[in-house]
């Protein structure tokens, strides 16, 4: 019998890597460190009742479920950066916007005829829809008080992509991985992977921390921008261009007290809108009712939700040489990525623009003016990035094979090669699904 491919790592990403094979009839198993932290385990933890009740409960309910690296380190060491583990990977914690990356920000690695086919395939298989919040009172009326202000700057506002539906006006169903995975068959197997293993370019097996070894056909480590890395180190896969030239997003969040003529009522569906990065204001705004992470102060502790909406802005941050990920040989992580002037002066654009935006809509509510959350905590892509050649700048070729090995792909945000401003999660669930049709070529031609 053939050894499955194994697929580490149960997130997203991973996911429709799995589901692309088996839909080929390819045999793979997803092998997940964390135990299951939701019910029925791989599904969204928001899909909880409770946190239809109060969503501003979210974040706080999920924090013992980060792991962050360094806390205390200074901005330049990235404090907020972390990782998780759970059936579902981050699947089942995540957001679920997923935005389209802007023609600019696409990066000259695949033909844009390509990348729409691979991010049409990535929208089916996350469960992606635009209009899922048409319905709502203050999307529509937000999006005509701020259109002619965003047209006049060469801009626009959406409606944003979401994977999820709506149950009802009041009930989202969060899309995660025991979505992307119904129907087929795959199995997620509970396995904490110590090492890769490699004899002469290419895979034959991974070894568990238990000491056990699962042999393979081919390996997918979909373990996440930082995870993955740290396990190609462990497996003594260590090229130079690995943890360099990462990029992040700064969150500047916010939270607005609405204009009662924006307001919907009680029962309004809530709103989820989006302003695209342009190459003149590259970076990305979504203006929804979410959830709150920030207490409020006085004297605006007791709001009613429906006169409420978030404003998050992603920065881009430039995809320096010198921005670093260094893995100690004992697994200790440290991050070195400045801000440069170029970042912060996109920063700076990103802070007036929330005060303009604001001006038009209401007022901020107090304690929740724009605040910078913890550098690190959002997007952190290009620690394993793909490239044309192994010229030093790159871990994988374009297809996400890791240079110098036959069976060996990455499947995480950490190969876009190029500074996004838009949530990743789409973009690299493209990215994973072409590279998975790549190792199927090259598994039937053996």
């Amino acid at each position: 019998m053939t050894s499955p491919v194994m697929v580490i790592g149960s997130g997203p990403i991973g996911a429709v890597v799995a589901r692309r094979l088996a839909e080929d009839g390819c045999p793979v198993t997803i092998l997940e460190a964390g135990p299951p932290i939701s019910d029925p385990p791989g599904h969204h933890v928001r899909n909880q009742d409770r946190f239809h009740r109060d969503p501003d409960s979210y974040f706080e309910a999920i924090a013992s479920r980060l792991r962050y690296f360094d806390e205390a380190a200074p901005a330049r060491g990235l404090p907020g950066a972390s990782v998780s583990a759970a059936v579902g990977g981050q699947g089942v914690l995540w957001t679920n916007n997923c935005p389209r990356p802007a023609l600019f920000e696409r990066g000259e690695l695949v033909a844009a005829g390509e990348w729409d086919h691979y991010l049409d395939v990535a929208q089916r298989y996350l469960g992606v829809a635009a209009d899922t919040f048409a319905g709502s009172v203050r999307q529509q009326r937000i999006s005509h008080r701020l259109r002619p202000l965003l047209v006049a700057a060469g801009r626009e506002i959406r409606e944003q992509p979401m994977a999820g539906h709506l149950v009802d006006p009041a009930t989202i169903h969060y899309v995660a991985t025991g979505d992307i995975l119904a129907g087929t068959g795959v199995r997620i197997e509970h396995a904490a992977v110590r090492r890769v293993i490699v004899d002469r370019g290419r895979v034959s097996a991974v070894e568990l921390d238990d000491g056990t070894t699962l042999d393979a056909s081919a390996v997918v480590v979909a373990a996440g921008a930082l995870d993955t890395p740290i396990l190609l180190h462990r497996s003594g896969i260590r090229p130079q261009a690995m943890g360099k030239r990462l990029t992040y997003h700064p969150v500047l969040y916010s939270q607005l007290v609405l204009d009662r003529q924006l307001c919907g009522g009680a029962d309004d569906v809530p709103p989820r809108l989006w302003i695209p990065p342009t190459p003149a204001a590259p970076w990305n705004t979504m203006i929804l009712r979410d959830t709150n992470p920030v207490p409020p102060s006085p004297p605006d502790i007791d709001i009613p939700s429906d006169r409420l909406v978030e404003m998050q802005s992603f920065c881009p941050v430039d995809n320096h040489p010198e921005n670093t990920m260094t893995i100690g040989d004992d697994g200790t992580v440290r991050f070195d990525v400045p801000l440069r002037e170029a970042d912060q002066v996109r920063m700076a654009a990103a802070l007036a623009d929330q005060n303009t935006l604001a001006g038009a809509l209401g007022r901020f509510r107090s304690g929740l003016e724009p605040q910078w959350m913890a550098l690190g905590f959002a997007h952190v892509m290009g620690t394993c990035r793909m490239g044309r050649s192994d010229d030093g700048t790159c871990v994988t070729d374009e297809f996400g094979r890791v240079w110098n090995t036959d069976n060996l792909y990455l499947a995480t945000v950490g190969v876009i090669p190029n500074s996004l401003a838009v949530n990743p999660t789409l973009a690299g669930a493209a990215l994973a699904i072409r590279s998975a049709d790549r190792l199927l070529a090259q598994q039937n031609s053996y």
